[in-house]
């Protein structure tokens, strides 16, 4: 299910609740503590909100063996990876029902160095590298009878033909750190193929043949509110 649709966001923060702009495109949703914030979304896991994350509902039907790339670009500023976190968290619809409900189970997918998943280099952006097929055991499938390092093939098995309702990027190990805090710049989110960078748009061709409703903040009412929004940005910086 490879779109190849690049969808860029601007600055600023997305509400939960958020209905779709694009129809063929998935919607970032962020909850607990996430922003975007000079052009990546910043997840913060801390004493006031514990969890933060960034959510993308997926299509009705569709299952794990369906997902062609899982990717991203992450930078820890506070203070480490640490305790399953950062992570891509895939919810997989194990009793049927076809809702977000309980009886759901996860599939992890750990981002920093293996085997451990801490150790990260701060103030430093590093790619996950594409997710999808590796034989590294980074899944954590204990959820579905498997176990905490398992491969992506023994996922597809354990998950089988059930749907695939939601895949999350979460930070939320602030319990593991003196501060208190643990806060991670994540950029460049590949699902499924759509590709998520979070800055605003900087050419007015970027918002001709309905490039204007990819952006979700700024939210533009048409074209033209896009294209009056690059030429203020322009003469704001100095440009004619």
């Amino acid at each position: 299910m490879m779109k190849k649709i690049k969808i860029v966001l601007g600055s600023g923060t997305i509400a939960a609740m958020l209905t779709p702009l694009v129809a063929l495109a998935l919607t970032p949703l962020l909850f607990g503590g996430a922003v975007i914030d000079s052009g990546s979304v910043k997840l913060v896991s801390d004493g006031t909100d514990p969890f933060s994350a960034v959510v993308f509902n997926m299509p009705d039907g569709m299952t794990l063996p369906d997902l062609g790339s899982l990717s991203t670009d992450f930078n820890v500023t506070d203070d480490d990876c640490y305790g399953g976190s950062p992570r891509f968290q895939l919810r997989i619809d194990n009793d049927n029902d076809g809702v977000i409900s309980a009886g759901d189970k996860n599939i992890f997918v750990y981002l920093g160095p293996h085997p451990s998943f801490s150790g990260c280099t701060p103030n430093t952006w590093t790619s996950s590298g594409e997710l999808i097929g590796i034989a590294q055991t980074r899944y954590d499938t204990s959820q579905l009878g498997g176990t905490f390092y398992d491969t992506h093939a023994n996922a597809l098995v354990l998950a089988g033909s059930k749907e695939l309702l939601r895949v999350s990027i979460v930070v939320d190990s602030n319990w593991g750190f003196l501060d208190g805090e643990q806060t991670i710049l994540v950029d460049n989110l590949n699902i499924d193929g759509e590709v998520f960078d979070f800055n605003p748009p900087t050419d007015k061709n970027q918002c001709k043949n309905g490039g204007w409703q990819s952006f979700l903040s700024p939210v533009f009412k048409n074209q033209g509110d896009c294209v009056s929004f690059v030429a203020s940005e322009g003469k704001a910086n100095g440009n004619p």
